[in-house]
């Protein structure tokens, strides 16, 4: 892999990081996510991500093909989070 695709590589997970914080995470998300009361944060959608994305590259796992970052890579990441991290959604009164 040259620099060239290394930098593009970390451009596109930090561009789908800030995609599934504006959904979950601490910036006004549509449907946000805490853990022990804390909002959910860029540290552990990073790392959600990098589960996903191994779990893309183990023929253990069906149905699991990275999309470029596209809304079902998202709600991969999303249940990863709910279900390896603890996070759940965060009770909203209208």
């Amino acid at each position: 892999m040259t620099s060239l695709q290394i930098v593009n590589t970390l451009r596109q997970i930090n561009e789908f990081v800030d995609y599934v914080d504006s959904f979950y995470g601490q910036n006004d998300p549509l449907y946000p996510l805490e853990y022990n009361g804390e909002p959910l944060n860029k540290t552990d959608i990073r790392h959600a991500t990098i589960v996903y994305l191994d779990r893309c590259n183990n023929d253990d796992f069906e149905l699991c093909t990275w999309g470029d970052g596209d809304s079902l890579d998202r709600e991969r990441v999303r249940d990863i989070l709910v279900e390896k991290f603890g996070y759940d959604y965060h009770n909203q009164t209208v």
